[in-house]
């Protein structure tokens, strides 16, 4: 059975190979650039955003790097713990893979014949489209902050996509801005989570004209503290949050987050860089660093 990306590549590609043969020597290449590049709603376009990459930290791996062919394990939805970092640098990223549906077409340069040979379906990856819906709790409503809404463009470096070809992105879907008024809603509400629903379309050009891939749906719930609780290793146990241990008291830490963002998605574990008279930390460190010394029995 296709799941949804692959009916959208399946049937870009039957409209492709048919099209392709008729138009490329019925009409004027001009002309078969703009019937191709034509945005269509929810249907297929030439651009489609495959998945969201799951990055691999079995190994501990702290390298941030979005493989730019299919995982095999892909993410489905996020989390996002608002308690990890401070609201200037709070935020969500996806790791879309984005592909060029389309298949090769290639045509003369110029009027002289014969001229160089240029391939016509490279799109240019320019943006990702963001629109964010908080799923709020009866009678509420999530206010985004004036200047910040939940619709925006998250520009990307200019990258070129041939024919079957693939990239992976990182893109910030949640900005700090939109994490600080999830944050107000959670704490004016009391509640320990809210769901944002994102819908994200890749844009770019094909030819002269703009070109914009169907809609990629992903889920992110957005909490305080979730990430910082239950860790498997009794050791890192009792630190439920709020609760934090001191740096000094560490020397290993096997909860450091997600290697891109270290508020999303994995397990983190924070320490305190310092500590007042009232037991209060005084600087966090997220990730933490450990700077206690192993102890060895003789």
């Amino acid at each position: 059975m296709f799941n949804q990306n692959e009916m959208e590549r399946a049937m870009t590609a039957s409209i492709g190979s048919t099209i392709g043969r008729v138009v490329a020597f019925a009409i004027p290449l001009g002309v078969f650039l703009s019937l191709a590049a034509c945005v269509v709603d929810d249907g297929p376009t030439g651009l489609l955003i495959q998945q969201d990459q799951l990055l691999d930290t079995s190994t501990g791996s702290t390298v941030c790097t979005v493989p730019g062919t299919a995982t095999a394990t892909r993410r489905r939805d996020g989390v996002l713990d608002v308690a990890v970092l401070d609201m200037a640098h709070t935020s969500y990223l996806l790791y879309p893979l984005v592909e060029n549906l389309m298949g090769s077409l290639t045509g003369v340069v110029g009027s002289a014949s014969p001229g160089p040979v240029e391939e016509m379906n490279n799109i240019t990856l320019k943006s990702l489209h963001v629109k964010l819906d908080a799923a709020a709790s009866a009678g509420t409503s999530v206010a985004w902050a004036s200047g910040c809404s939940g619709e925006f463009d998250v520009p990307l470096g200019t990258y070129l996509l041939a024919p079957g070809a693939t990239i992976g992105e990182i893109a910030e879907i949640i900005r700090p801005c939109n994490a600080a008024s999830l944050t107000q809603y959670l704490q004016n509400q009391n509640l320990a989570e809210v769901t944002v629903n994102a819908t994200v379309r890749a844009k770019g050009r094909l030819g002269s004209e703009d070109i914009e891939s169907p809609p990629f749906g992903f889920r992110v719930t957005v909490c305080s503290g979730c990430l910082q609780t239950g860790y498997p290793d009794p050791a890192a146990g009792q630190f439920k949050f709020p609760l934090i241990p001191k740096c000094s008291d560490l020397t290993t830490n096997p909860y450091t987050g997600d290697p891109c963002n270290p508020a999303q998605d994995h397990l983190i574990l924070c320490c305190a860089t310092g500590v007042d008279a009232q037991g209060q930390a005084t600087g966090i460190q997220c990730p933490a660093v450990p700077t206690g010394t192993a102890t060895t029995t003789p």
